[in-house]
């Protein structure tokens, strides 16, 4: 503790000013991450909407995976140089899913691993670079905010 002490007391005022800048600012951005997660989204159907892919060797089922369909989404969008034409194409898929409970796992797996504080929608809103023949972006707003997915 005597070092921690020493060390402070040796540091000149801009470096104390720099230090009590960068914990403010990691503490806003932990803060903002942690409290403005969107709420998780109740499946219409319970579940009941998750198509099985496959059964285990117990006989147990395995249901579809929302993962691979987040994650392609996640990546049209965080690029910055993603061709308007592939993120109409994934908008597309996402929005054409067979089930709402399929879109609601999207979105909720989303959220979760990729968020940051904002929703699935918040996230294809804020796009701008789009196919403007294309009705991708569109079609999936349209998706969730039927299901009332903010």
């Amino acid at each position: 503790m005597k070092i921690l002490k020493d060390t402070w007391n040796a540091l000149p005022p801009v470096g104390k000013i720099i230090v009590f800048a960068g914990g403010a600012f990691l503490t806003y951005r932990i803060g903002k991450k942690l409290l403005n997660k969107p709420a998780r989204a109740n499946m219409p159907q319970g579940g009941a909407g998750l198509p099985v892919v496959s059964y285990t060797p117990q006989g147990s089922a395995v249901y579809w995976n929302p993962a691979p369909m987040a994650a392609e989404l996640f990546n049209v969008m965080d690029g910055l140089f993603t061709a308007s034409g592939t993120k109409d194409e994934t908008f597309l898929k996402f929005a054409q899913l067979p089930t709402d409970d399929m879109v609601t796992a999207v979105y909720n797996y989303f959220n979760t691993k990729y968020g940051n504080g904002k929703s699935l929608t918040d996230w294809i809103n804020s796009e701008w670079w789009t196919n403007i023949t294309g009705s991708g972006k569109e079609e999936a707003l349209n998706r969730l905010n039927t299901l009332q997915l903010k």
